[in-house]
């Protein structure tokens, strides 16, 4: 199996550094300001994240997708909190392109760099994505998308 994962909202609360605008929709400029050594650092893990960590990893393969711009320090966070995984792929530095479309090009992405088909990216993985857009998007592109935030919740209060 392969488990595709988003970080921001799906595995990793980084809230205290997210900006919205008066629509709703994330200020992506102001996001890559926040995106700093010590910002970074404050984030901490949502519920979803002990479950990513039981994944077989001699059996499953694990796949982050995300929109935000990787830098070293996200790597470095990563790694502090024992999230391993295969695959990454992250918004390219000046890319403003809408989630949606940017995470379906990442399974086209994933399918080259893993050589399988589409067909089996289809019947064998599993996403976790807050955004509906790309749930939206991507069930309808025929891959597995699930929303993590009432799991999430669930498990905050239990």
């Amino acid at each position: 199996m392969l488990f595709i994962f988003d970080l921001d909202g799906t595995v990793i609360d980084s809230s205290h550094r997210q900006l919205t605008r008066a629509d709703g929709s994330l200020d992506l400029a102001e996001w890559v300001r926040n995106n700093t050594p010590e910002k970074i650092a404050a984030d901490s893990l949502l519920p979803l994240a002990a479950s990513w960590k039981t994944i077989n990893r001699e059996r499953d393969q694990i796949a982050i997708m995300t929109a935000r711009v990787i830098g070293k320090h996200d790597i470095k966070f990563l790694k502090d909190h024992g999230l391993e995984y295969d695959y990454i792929y992250s918004r390219a530095y000046g890319d403003t392109s809408p989630d949606d479309l940017l995470k379906k090009r990442m399974i086209l992405k994933l399918r080259v760099d893993m050589k399988k088909s589409l067909n089996w990216l289809r019947h064998n993985s599993y996403m976790f994505d807050d955004n509906n857009s790309v749930r939206k998007c991507l069930t309808g592109f025929g891959i597995r998308c699930y929303n993590p935030t009432n799991y999430n919740e669930a498990q905050k209060n239990a």
